[in-house]
């Protein structure tokens, strides 16, 4: 725990010894593998998400992997009666943890999960309060007693998450798209994460008012991370429809206009949450989404309305902002700013700030239809922020007939706007061909 924490401690000189804590957790981890007990996979948990925060996604996989087999060789699915309350929901805790990060790890890598979701699977985690109510010794919370809180809705919903992620990589594999399956599963899908959104509790749906409300109980980061999650499987979801050369579909307009909705609602939740200190969306998959949230507003900015201009800057330099506060903290975030290129996307470094970056200057290359194109590259820039964005495969035409093109089109200032709001962020200059 320390060494992942160590990194937000105010003193510098315990900031530093965060690597020295992360080393000594590993080493001791290491030293008592062959022991397969809870705790063990709760260690597992928190190294993978120090190896995640130092770029290094095949140890994060990797300790992923252990936690996830030694939940299977523990049966955390199945009950024990002769455990306290404690221990039950403990157990139950930790084994939705694990389906948790195998979902995101395995979308994050682009490799297989290695939970098979069956009838065979523990109680939702409890509403949090309830839980943290429970003493040593206590009764199990009964059925009768349960209530859902943050945690079961968030599993619910990655469970939708999955499905969403299947469907994406069936999109990247398939020659040619079945446009008619593709809308009846986006469909299906859209509707369950609307009445996600319509049943959360009164007490669970986002607000200022509940923001503080959850900070003041110490769930506000629990809150924040919740609803911000929300949106990214909802931009997720309809990304495609950005996609201007697909042909037009019944739904197309209207996915397309959710999508760029789901981008605003989560630069809003993620403003707010960072103007409460009980409540910062400081978790490091936050700088991923922040990402694909700006190449919607992106999107917004290079084909919107005149009208819809000066909202979407701002926007973009808050979720900018964002990604400064989190790089402090999480060294990979400069991995994954460095792939979003201005008019779409091309040149891609390896870190997320690089991915930002390299999708804004494949922007800035293509021509104004190709900005937000849904291939296998977009795929790994929406899903797969564990790896390196290569770098685009270069247009058959030459990039100055494309940069023609955009100029032409009216779109060169709002080009030169975004590069600035980049550069004022990063050191990302040199946009040009």
């Amino acid at each position: 725990m320390i060494g992942l924490s160590a990194r937000f401690a105010e003193k510098s000189e315990m900031r530093a010894r965060g690597p020295i804590y992360a080393k000594a957790a590993k080493d001791s981890f290491k030293a008592d593998l062959e022991h397969v007990c809870i705790e063990n996979i709760q260690s597992c948990v928190i190294i993978a998400n120090i190896c995640l925060a130092d770029s290094d996604s095949k140890a994060e996989s990797l300790y992923y992997a252990l936690a996830i087999r030694m939940a299977l060789i523990l049966d955390l699915a199945s009950t024990n009666d002769v455990e306290d309350g404690v221990t039950r929901e403990t157990a139950r805790r930790v084994w939705w943890t694990c389906f948790l990060v195998d979902v995101w790890s395995s979308g994050g890598s682009g490799i297989s999960r290695q939970l098979i979701m069956t009838d065979h699977r523990p109680r939702m985690p409890v509403e949090e309060l309830m839980f943290s109510k429970l003493r040593p010794k206590d009764e199990d919370i009964t059925d009768a007693e349960w209530r859902p809180g943050m945690w079961s809705h968030m599993v619910a919903m990655v469970e939708v998450y999955k499905e969403i992620q299947d469907l994406i990589r069936y999109l990247a594999v398939i020659p040619e798209w079945d446009e008619e399956f593709i809308e009846t599963t986006v469909d299906r899908l859209a509707i369950r994460l609307q009445a996600f959104e319509e049943r959360f509790e009164p007490e669970l749906q986002f607000s200022a008012e509940n923001l503080a409300i959850n900070a003041d109980r110490g769930l506000g980061r629990l809150y924040s991370g919740f609803h911000l999650g929300y949106q990214y499987y909802c931009m997720l979801l309809f990304y495609r429809y950005l996609d201007q050369n697909r042909p037009p579909t019944v739904n197309g307009n209207a996915y397309a206009d959710r999508c760029k909705l789901h981008a605003r609602k989560f630069c809003e939740i993620l403003k707010l949450s960072r103007e409460n200190k009980q409540a910062e969306a400081l978790h490091n998959i936050i700088a991923h989404i922040t990402i694909v949230s700006s190449a919607v507003l992106l999107h917004t900015y290079i084909f919107g309305d005149a009208s819809e201009l000066p909202d979407t800057i701002t926007r973009l330099e808050s979720n900018m902002e964002a990604l400064v506060e989190l790089r402090v903290y999480w060294p990979s975030v400069e991995l994954m700013v460095g792939a979003v290129d201005l008019l779409i996307c091309i040149d891609l470094m390896a870190h997320q700030i690089d991915r930002l970056v390299v999708f804004l200057k494949n922007c800035v290359r293509s021509s104004t239809r190709d900005t937000h194109r849904f291939d296998k590259w977009m795929v790994k820039f929406l899903q797969e922020y564990g790896k390196t964005l290569d770098e685009k495969d270069k247009f058959e035409v030459s990039t100055s007939i494309f940069l023609e093109e955009v100029y032409d089109s009216g779109l060169g200032q709002r080009s030169r706007t975004i590069q600035g709001v980049m550069s004022a962020y990063w050191n990302v200059g040199g946009f040009a061909a």
